[in-house]
């Protein structure tokens, strides 16, 4: 049944009142393919199952997903699933899962994981069940099954294409007509047009009176009255191929196209939305809204998609101009927005009205708003100060004394009038009269950038620092700090007392109630980079920040422990956050004051694309874990834990087990944090973040209860959801009594032998001894010889470093050719993904340091503890290379070229987060240095360029991370100017990017840690 409630969201075309329509930006979407361990991008069936675990069939199996990884169920180890290619998924009434395949029909259990396979062989077509529980099943014939009993129905002598349930009666389609099928399959044909006999038809669809047709030749609709079929246009007015009708619970339209996605919300004008605006193709071979209302999209060619409601809404009052430069309130309640191109006001009833056009501005940008009484507007622009009057719908200068002054904001004076600042200083106006203020010439710089004014103070915020106007004295702060000759952004004071000041360049300065300075940079926390506004809300007890890249909060209450410990930063719109349409994280460019308004119990931001709405007491990360599953346990063998399965009994010489556990979020995956303990072994709880599994070794005999807890980032654990399962460890024999008493009756027989043996040989068995020794010895000390060259040998040709198991330098030379040449006979597709080879060179710093003070034990312990921590953040397509000493290369395949960044960044946070102990037991911290390069290097020409240049440009930027201080990451960026031929010559490659930086055709992105 098409249930898909929630896809108003893939509209691309909304009316002006736009905060009262729905609207695609309203959604996150988020997509998985094979790179993130789908088994195929063809992706044909979703289904979920009475746990909630969702279930993907894809031509290449069918895939078990929990929100962040999927497992794969294959025929090769499940025979009796009929094929890996699945074609179509079905769960019953019942709980059993209907799997049609290219080969078959097979059921699967899902609480057990046991599949059966039924006696159909040719491919499914479709599956339905009907209101008596009966399953329709469509293949070479019409098969129904009833209790396992599998019956033809013969009265259908062709092979059905498609089955639709409406109204207790099955729509089917042949080759030539369209057929009514009633559950005692008797029989209605409507015999299809001429043009339409044997052209492929896709979906059938009848939510009325009558049955629309879906066909490679576009829409056609039949009237089982007249038994006419006739065809119709697309809402465009066009005709092209229709492949799906979806009709979801609240009566929606949807019409899948080619490369078109047409849908009708409500009793609006049909929408639609192209391959363009889409994060793939809008050519869906199904469509799926789970228990939570998330909706799958599976893609005949890009995976599948996951589309949820966001807490974030974005808002475009304009449609020809989404570009929003700032906004405030007016005193009759409504919104002011300025765009690029325009300015208007949006009601509380959700009515946008137009005022004018930028251009009667003459062009300048508008910076800040005032209102000097409720009938006027002052807008500050970059061409002075200019007044709108709502009577007269007219624009003019206020003060010519400012005519093409780049005025920057207003701010009312708590001691009347106003506050002016601009790019040539400050102003006070107090009844039309406009006075520069008295010190402006003490100002290091006059580009006024914020105003606070508070009690008989005003604070102005400069390009070169910040400054205190009180009592006719003006003082420069933070003289012993950075924020002397900082760029300020943005102020706001908190009721008692505390300052918050925003810099472009040096974080986040927090001046206490006791006059002590604190600074907040990203180094300590500070997520997305410089702060525009700052906002606090009384109500919530949130300081609410925005950047160019994302919105977040802190409790105002952190600002008291400040000196002792970090801020707890929660993001409310990440920089990675994929809402439909837009590009993730884009956000809040207001300008001046002007970035942010509290509106109908709403935050409202200026964006590049609209504006982004989050409520005002929003609540992150509150909803309770309701599914949590113990999956697996393993040692040498898997012992699956089925449902309602409460304990599993070990093999007798299994003492090393894994245990695997999950829990189902869909949503936000990635807010999910687990912790376990192991009663009878564990003294307290194991916290692993988001980590699924648990690992134990050496168990003793006996019982064991293992526990396992799962919350949302932000909750209390004693809101978490708790499973548990017994473990059994039974007793090998040498474990027994019986074995101990065994064991001294046996030491006591042979003492006696021996003692015996000797009395009686003494002489001679010495004698023989000797010789026999000095005999073994030679032959030991020749094969110890005969053994050290053979281990020489096999060290030269191995590929594996002896230390840590890790390849070594010979398998990278020998690896590294082949993957370039298999990227380059894949590299138009790879290209079009978006993904490279990434070389990621680390070196572990003052490791020297180590080896000197603890010795060479302690540094290979560290050198080995480094090996597994990379080891285990890599993928199974990556590999890892010790390449030199305490060096390591990482190759990374088929990555995301975004993501490399990434991925080297959390390197170096994992390595500096790490603690490694020690072979004496002192525990220890270690940072790390990164360069990281691509193949292709993103020049023009890159592909024609060397793996080895990419791996010199790496050791190139790892040089430059340890020159600079060490532990931190850098990769070279090149101008996309720059040549591949730049790197004809590999042997002077540093001598070449020197070139470049020196002319500014390359710069060194480098991001440094500090501890």
């Amino acid at each position: 049944m098409k249930c898909i409630s929630w896809l108003f969201l893939l509209c691309v075309s909304f009316s002006s009142f736009g905060f009262l329509q729905h609207s695609l930006y309203d959604y996150d979407i988020k997509h998985w393919n094979t790179s993130a361990g789908l088994s195929s991008n063809a992706v044909r069936a979703v289904t979920q199952d009475a746990q909630g675990f969702i279930w993907i069939g894809t031509l290449d199996g069918l895939n078990r997903f929990d929100g962040q990884s999927f497992e794969l169920f294959s025929k090769e180890d499940f025979p009796h699933l009929a094929s890996n290619s699945i074609t179509r998924l079905t769960t019953d009434s019942k709980g059993y899962m209907w799997i049609g395949t290219r080969a078959g029909l097979s059921r699967f259990d899902t609480h057990n994981l046991t599949f059966e396979l039924f006696p159909i062989t040719s491919e499914i077509t479709a599956i339905v069940e009907t209101s008596d529980a009966g399953i329709w099943v469509s293949a070479d014939k019409l098969y129904r099954i009833d209790n396992d009993v599998i019956t033809v129905i013969d009265s259908i002598t062709t092979k059905l294409t498609h089955l639709e349930l409406v109204d207790n009666d099955i729509w089917a389609v042949d080759s030539d007509a369209i057929l009514k099928i009633s559950l005692d399959a008797k029989v209605e044909r409507y015999l299809l047009p001429q043009e339409l006999i044997n052209t492929p038809i896709y979906d059938l669809d009848k939510k009325s009176a009558r049955l629309n047709i879906a066909t490679e030749l576009g829409l056609y609709v039949l009237d089982p009255v007249t038994g006419s079929i006739d065809k119709r246009a697309l809402p465009d007015n066009h005709t092209s191929a229709v492949y799906l009708f979806l009709f979801d619970r609240s009566g929606n339209k949807w019409i899948s196209t080619h490369r078109k996605l047409f849908y009708q919300y409500g009793t609006q004008e049909w929408q639609q939305i192209s391959v363009d605006e889409f994060p793939g193709s809008p050519w869906f071979s199904q469509l799926y809204e789970d228990k939570e209302n998330n909706i799958w999209l599976a893609s005949f060619s890009d995976g599948v998609f996951r589309v949820a409601k966001s807490a974030i809404q974005r808002v475009i009052p304009y449609k020809d101009d989404p570009i929003i430069r700032n906004l405030a309130i007016s005193p009759a309640n409504n919104l002011l927005v300025s765009g690029q191109s325009y300015v208007g006001e949006l009601t509380a009833s959700g009515d946008y009205r137009h005022l004018f056009t930028t251009d009667q501005l003459g062009g300048g940008a508008i910076n800040d708003v005032y209102w000097p009484k409720p009938s006027h507007i002052w807008f500050a622009t970059d061409k002075g100060l200019q007044e709108y009057s709502y009577e007269r719908k007219s624009l003019e200068l206020v003060f010519s004394s400012l005519k093409y002054t780049n005025i920057r904001l207003i701010q009312p004076s708590t001691q009347g009038g106003v506050w002016i600042g601009g790019a040539t200083g400050l102003y006070h106006v107090k009844d039309n009269e406009l006075t520069p203020f008295e010190l402006n010439n003490k100002l290091e710089s006059k580009q006024i950038t914020a105003l606070f004014a508070v009690g008989n103070s005003l604070l102005l915020g400069t390009m070169r620092g910040l400054y205190q106007y009180e009592n006719d004295v003006l003082t420069r702060l933070g003289g012993d700090s950075a924020l002397y000759h900082s760029y300020i952004i943005a102020l706001n004071v908190l009721p008692d007392g505390t300052l918050l000041v925003s810099t472009l360049d040096d974080g986040l300065f927090i001046q206490s109630i006791d006059k002590s300075w604190h600074q907040v940079k990203l180094s300590h926390g500070l997520p997305h980079g410089p702060v525009l506004s700052m906002v606090y809300n009384e109500q919530t007890g949130y300081i609410w920040l925005s950047t160019p890249k994302g919105i977040f909060r802190f409790k105002a209450s952190d600002l008291a422990s400040i000196s002792s410990k970090s801020i707890e930063f929660e993001d409310v719109l990440a920089p990675y956050n994929n809402q439909l349409g837009t590009v993730p994280g884009r956000c809040c460019n207001g300008a001046s004051h002007a970035k942010v308004a509290l509106w109908q119990n709403n935050y409202w931001y200026p964006t590049l694309k609209g504006l982004v709405v989050a409520p005002s007491e929003l609540l992150l990360h509150t909803k309770n874990v309701e599914s949590l599953v113990i999956k697996k346990v393993s040692g040498e063998i898997n012992y699956a834990v089925k449902n309602e399965q409460k304990r599993v009994v070990l093999e007798l010489n299994d003492r090393d087990i894994k245990i695997e556990f999950t829990a189902l979020e869909f949503v936000n995956p990635d807010a999910l944090q687990f912790r376990y303990k192991l009663e009878g072994f564990d003294e307290k709880w194991q916290e692993v973040g988001n980590k699924q599994q648990a690992i134990y070794t050496h168990l003793r005999a006996g019982n064991f209860v293992f526990y396992v807890q799962a919350k949302m980032q932000h909750q209390p654990w004693s809101s978490a959801h708790t499973e548990s399962i017994e473990i059994f460890v039974p007793k090998r024999f040498d474990e027994t009594i019986m074995h101990s008493v065994l064991i001294t009756v046996l030491v006591l027989l042979g003492l006696y032998a021996l003692i015996w043996l000797i009395r009686r040989n003494t002489v001679s068995q010495q004698y023989q001894l000797e010789q026999l020794v000095r005999q073994r010895t030679q032959e030991l000390e020749n094969s110890n010889l005969l053994l050290n060259e053979l281990n020489e040998q096999l060290t030269l040709l191995t590929h594996k470093d002896t230390l840590t198991g890790l390849r070594n330098r010979r398998f990278l030379f020998e690896q590294l050719p082949k993957d370039i040449e298999h990227f380059q006979r894949n590299r138009e597709s790879m290209q079009n993904q978006g993904k490279c080879l990434a070389l990621i060179h680390l070196d572990v710093d003052n490791f020297k340091q180590i080896n000197d003070k603890f010795g060479n034990s302690a540094g290979d312990s560290c050198i080995q503890q480094v090996a597994a921590v990379l080891i285990r953040e890599t993928r199974g397509s990556d590999y890892v290379v010790r390449f030199d000493g305490e060096q390591f290369l990482l190759v990374l395949r088929d990555i995301q070229i975004n993501l490399v960044e990434q991925f080297s960044n959390r390197l170096n946070e994992l390595v500096s987060g790490t603690s490694f102990s020690l072979p004496d037991g002192h525990r220890l911290r270690l940072t790390c240095s990164l360069g990281y390069s691509i193949y292709p290097l993103k020049l023009l020409g890159g592909q024609l360029i060397n793996w080895e240049i990419s791996l010199q440009l790496a050791e190139i930027a790892l040089f430059h991370v340890k020159q600079s201080g060490k532990n931190g990451v850098a990769t070279i960026e090149f101008d996309e100017q720059v040549d591949a031929f730049e790197f004809e010559d590999s042997l002077h490659v540093e001598a070449q990017v020197e070139r470049l930086l020196l002319a500014g055709l390359a710069r060194f992105e480098f991001k440094h840690y500090s501890l």
